[in-house]
């Protein structure tokens, strides 16, 4: 039993290793004809190609692979069992990068979602691709875009003052003229905008100087515990699934009862995020949990 948990704590380690950034990265594609693959492996299947300077959006960005929003001219396939005029009748449906089970799945989609037909192959409906799916490229093939550094304000010169008044009396001081400001017709004060509060992060967190900390975003996976992970900031994480492969999200914090209570469930998480030192995933602090159902569907 010792050992299984040595395991799987080296487990936990070398996967936390894999995805240093998360969000929504912009990111410029270095070569040309770059394939675009349903895995983060080299032997998966091409499910597109890019070309040199094209803009993708990148989901996470680990240190050999990149997991991208899919662009619009992917295809993607569902089996057509389980959709009817344009929208998923199962509870939880696998997209795949083919038209069969042996293909890959590039993701998922829930009752009740609808999507824009191209095609059908047999059994298998051709389908653009939803934004819950993802693609992967090569690292070496694309570069993170920068933002633009803010300007700084221009300053413009004061105005120059009166020459001063020359005096014929003895004794008298020079005084300039007194500049009167003109009379500005009275503004009405903006009306006071909607200012949505922020949840404080844990006080036993130590954050990351980043810009946009505990900003509101919403996550979705399967909570499960953390295993003996040292400096974990939570007991609980949120995961997704591919094929065998469990990949992090992100850590959750909140009550710890509550929390237990969804234990291997699939759920909704909508919160403030932040990144904390010494965790290579942001932990969410959840203000809306919504769980999920869990049946699955070719």
């Amino acid at each position: 039993m010792k050992k299984q948990w040595l395991v799987a704590g080296i487990l936990g380690c070398i996967t936390a290793s894999l995805v240093y950034a998360q969000g929504d990265i912009p990111v410029k594609v270095l070569g040309q004809r770059v394939n675009l693959r349903a895995k983060a492996v080299a032997e998966a299947e091409v499910v597109g190609q890019v070309a040199e300077n094209d803009i993708l959006t990148a989901k996470a960005i680990g240190d050999e692979w990149v997991e991208l929003v899919p662009p619009d001219k992917v295809d993607f396939w569902v089996h057509r069992d389980f959709v009817k005029d344009g929208m998923v009748t199962a509870n939880k449906l696998y997209v795949r990068g083919g038209p069969g089970i042996n293909y890959s799945v590039v993701g998922t989609m829930n009752k009740g979602e609808s999507f824009t037909v191209r095609g059908d192959f047999g059994e298998w409906i051709r389908i653009a691709p939803p934004p819950s799916c993802s693609v992967w490229i090569h690292r070496q093939f694309v570069q993170v875009i920068q933002p633009e550094k803010p300007r700084a304000p221009e300053v413009r010169p004061g105005r120059p003052l009166a020459p001063p008044i020359e005096s014929t009396e003895p004794g008298a001081v020079a005084m300039a003229p007194l500049e009167v400001p003109p009379v500005m017709p009275p503004v009405r004060p903006p009306e006071p905008l909607a200012v949505e509060s922020s949840i404080p992060p844990p006080t036993d967190l130590v954050l990351i100087p980043l810009e946009g900390q505990g900003r509101f975003v919403q996550r979705e996976g399967e909570l499960r515990m953390v295993g003996f992970v040292f400096g974990a900031p939570s007991r609980f994480r949120l995961v997704r699934y591919e094929g065998n492969r469990s990949i992090v999200i992100c850590y959750v914090r909140g009550n710890n009862t509550q929390l237990r209570s969804f234990i291997g469930k699939r759920m909704l998480i909508r919160g403030r995020e932040y990144w904390v030192k010494g965790s290579d995933y942001p932990v969410v602090v959840p203000e809306q949990i919504v769980p999920r159902a869990d049946t699955t569907a070719e």
